[in-house]
């Protein structure tokens, strides 16, 4: 008898066999898992796309395709914060002005274009909670990040 033919070797096979599915059915699930943790990542570059650039463009100019529609607003020129700054960025003032502690002048009432993004962060079903403001203090910060890697030397 060959050593392949032996019967033991079919009993290995089926549960080699279980235990191939036990870790194809681990992967899926660990994936699954993991996809809700990837798809709640924050992606500072996602959301200045989908947050910031219809108005101040995708480089930051103040260009953006909503930048002059609205009568006596326009898109502030993000590439030039530090510049504007005496060469210092102002890291507080841009987290305050997107999370909407403060107004500022074209931003200055509450009818303005310039949406409270800290609003808009917060995580739904869960707004105002610990949680929820962790994540709008993360993702506002990563965000000012962003808006600080697009300055003009």
């Amino acid at each position: 008898m060959d050593y392949y033919d032996k019967p033991m070797l079919a009993g290995a096979c089926g549960r080699e066999s279980v235990t191939k599915s036990t870790i194809i059915l681990a992967s899926i699930l660990f994936m699954s898992y993991a996809g809700v943790g990837f798809a709640s990542e924050i992606n500072p570059a996602r959301d200045y796309q989908e947050y910031c650039a219809r108005c101040h463009g995708a480089d930051g100019k103040g260009n953006g395709r909503d930048a002059g529609k609205i009568e006596g607003y326009q898109a502030t020129d993000l590439s030039l914060l530090s510049k504007n700054n005496r060469g210092k960025f102002p890291s507080q003032e841009i987290y305050d002005v997107i999370d909407g502690g403060k107004r500022v002048p074209g931003h200055s009432d509450w009818n303005s274009p310039m949406p409270l993004w800290g609003m808009q962060f917060q995580l739904q079903g869960k707004e105002y909670s610990s949680e929820s403001e962790a994540q709008v203090k993360r993702r506002t910060s990563a965000l000012v990040k962003y808006i600080e890697s697009m300055q003009e030397n």
